[in-house]
């Protein structure tokens, strides 16, 4: 049994890369996801790829938007 097993992970950057090998593994090991990044297209990818292999995932994804505070 997964120490991730029923556990929520929040993982930005999560439409490429390093984040999106993060949810996969994560996913397979039992984890719920919140995934977050500013390129939908990636997000998107990024819950089909999982949803693919575990048709029981719960996933909430959010598409971020990039913000200059010093404005």
């Amino acid at each position: 049994m997964s120490k991730f097993k029923q556990q929520v992970a929040a993982i930005t950057g999560a439409g490429s890369g390093m984040g999106r090998a993060l949810a996969q593994s994560l996913a397979q090991q039992g984890c719920h996801l919140a995934i977050a990044d500013i390129n939908q297209k990636g997000l998107n990818e990024t819950v089909s790829s999982i949803t693919d292999q575990l048709s029981d995932l719960r996933a909430v994804k959010i598409t971020t938007h990039i913000v200059d505070v010093a404005d």
